[in-house]
């Protein structure tokens, strides 16, 4: 027997948080013009005017990958949602430096980056996981296109964000990483959108 009510409910607070995740940064990057969006990355906007709506676009990326840790049979994708989400937390609660001398940042800004990588590592390799568990199920088949097309995005473009850090930080300084991390992220939000919105099937009892 399925339960459906609790899970149609968790189901639609992790797509809300999702989405509001996505309108947050998006507003941000509208929003504050102290900062180029595709040259500085997205926490770094938190000391910008309206700040607080990349604290609230953490909050709400973490909320919507817990909701959707919550619907994921028991095993290592569950977990590693759940990973991801208390990262998300975690990077919300320390917020990075203003952009700057890359030598010199906050204990807070230190905390925020290794939280940041560590929430992006977590979440890509649940969506490779999952991606790969979910497209052998006959219920997901509508889906798999989709979520395999997402998962190689979120790959190719954690891949771009950390190849443009290093730039940033030791080589040219020049990188456009604001791009890069938008690319990655993007491609997060998009997969686990696809993922929030599935067939989800309720606890058997």
């Amino acid at each position: 027997m399925e339960t459906t009510f609790p899970r149609t409910r968790v189901l639609r607070g992790s797509a809300a948080g999702l989405a509001l995740c996505a309108l947050a940064f998006t507003l941000s990057d509208l929003v504050n013009q102290e900062y180029s969006p595709l040259a500085e990355a997205i926490s770094a906007f938190v000391n910008a005017s309206a700040g607080w709506l990349v604290t609230l676009g953490l909050v709400a990326f973490s909320a919507g990958g817990a909701a959707l840790a919550a619907l994921v049979p028991g095993g290592a994708g569950r977990w590693l949602l759940a990973g991801f989400a208390v990262c998300a937390a975690v990077a919300a609660v320390f917020p990075a430096d203003p952009p700057g001398d890359w030598a010199d940042r906050s204990r807070s800004d230190g905390v925020h980056g290794l939280a940041a990588w560590a929430g992006l590592l977590t979440l890509l390799a649940a969506i490779m996981l999952l991606t790969r568990r979910w497209r052998r199920d006959p219920a997901w088949r509508s889906r798999a296109g989709a979520l395999r097309a997402c998962a190689w995005a979120a790959g190719i473009g954690l891949a771009l964000f950390a190849a443009a850090l290093v730039d940033r930080m030791m080589i040219t300084h020049s990188a456009p990483l604001g791009l890069a991390e938008r690319l990655a992220i993007g491609a997060d939000l998009a997969w686990l959108l696809v993922a929030a919105t599935g067939p989800h099937r309720g606890p058997r009892r």
